[in-house]
């Protein structure tokens, strides 16, 4: 799906010329009014200064609608001629009522509008390109999702009329089911348990706790008599004549 063609304006070879030469600016807007087109985007901005590309946003939800009056858009770019002038109309304009005739649909519409410093319109197109290619790979993942679940159901139905088959023929008898049913325990068994399981465990620890003291203790004694050994054999003890 190409969103260039249909919701951006491209200008003449003219004014593309004479914004070469100037830095550019351009501006955010986050909310675009209800049924407001590129064209009357463009008309708006235009009484401002000079505008460039304008590019607005398609609904996700309202694509399929073959009519522009009744196409929405969510957000939308507009590029100035010069960056000094998209600043005042920015600031100018946020916050403040489209205003326009009082019959208009759009005459009580509130513009959220922000400059964007440093952002170019080769930026907005990788946006765009990016934005483009995943909804490209979700859409090849929900394909495949759908797919694989529609083979799932053509399977299972081929299966039942097969078994239906070869029951009206005879061959098959069905088999009686065996149900079972678990009895979900008692909070008050789980709490005893956990209380049984908590006290096993301490003994245990108390256990192992007191086995290693005596172990502890056993070496300590051993290694007092073998020092005391060693004293006496290696001629700690002196005898007198």
């Amino acid at each position: 799906m190409e969103f260039r063609e249909v919701e951006q304006e491209d200008f003449p070879q003219k004014k593309k010329k004479l914004l070469a030469t100037t830095e550019t600016g351009i501006i955010y807007i986050s909310r675009i009014p209800p049924f407001m087109s590129v064209k009357r985007i463009r008309q708006i901005f235009s009484q401002y200064g000079e505008v460039g590309r304008v590019f607005l946003q398609p609904d996700d939800k309202h694509t399929q609608v073959k009519s522009k009056k009744s196409r929405l858009f969510t957000e939308g770019w507009v590029e100035f001629e010069d960056k000094k002038l998209a600043k005042r109309v920015a600031l100018s304009l946020n916050n403040t009522q489209v205003g326009g005739k009082r019959r208009s649909r759009w005459f009580d519409e509130i513009w959220n509008v922000k400059y964007l410093p440093k952002f170019k319109w080769v930026h907005l197109n990788e946006r765009l390109a990016y934005e483009q290619a995943v909804h490209a790979q979700r859409m090849r993942v929900e394909i495949t999702q759908a797919k694989k679940e529609a083979n799932f159901y053509v399977q299972n139905v081929e299966k039942r009329q097969k078994l239906e088959k070869l029951q009206k023929q005879g061959k098959l008898e069905e088999e009686p089911r065996e149900w079972e049913f678990r009895q979900r325990v008692p909070e008050e068994d789980i709490v005893a348990r956990k209380r049984t399981l908590g006290k096993h465990k301490f003994a245990k620890k108390q256990k192992k706790s007191k086995l290693v003291h005596k172990n502890r203790t056993s070496s300590k004694s051993v290694a007092a008599k073998k020092s005391f050994l060693k004293s006496i054999f290696s001629g700690g003890g002196s005898l007198s004549s």
